[in-house]
């Protein structure tokens, strides 16, 4: 199995923020909490596709998508990488 490119862990991680119901501000929150360096912009910025995050942040972003999900009974999941 070919592994994925950055654009698509971003891409996938975007599609699976945006059919939660969760607002930017929440998740930030989240990942901030968890030792995230991006300020909310950055992020709103990565997940539109217009700027990177490097591995590190881009996993430290996915596990507190992860685990708002969880708090919401969601089984969806946004990739690692």
């Amino acid at each position: 199995m070919a592994e994925r490119s950055q654009e698509e862990d971003r891409a996938a991680l975007a599609a699976v923020y945006s059919r939660a119901d969760l607002r930017l501000s929440e998740l930030w929150l989240a990942y901030f909490a968890l030792g995230g360096n991006a300020g909310q912009y950055e992020v709103e910025a990565y997940l539109t596709g217009m700027t990177e995050l490097g591995d590190h942040e881009h996993n430290v972003l996915a596990h507190a998508l992860n685990e708002e999900l969880d708090d919401r009974g969601s089984a969806e999941r946004a990739p690692y990488r």
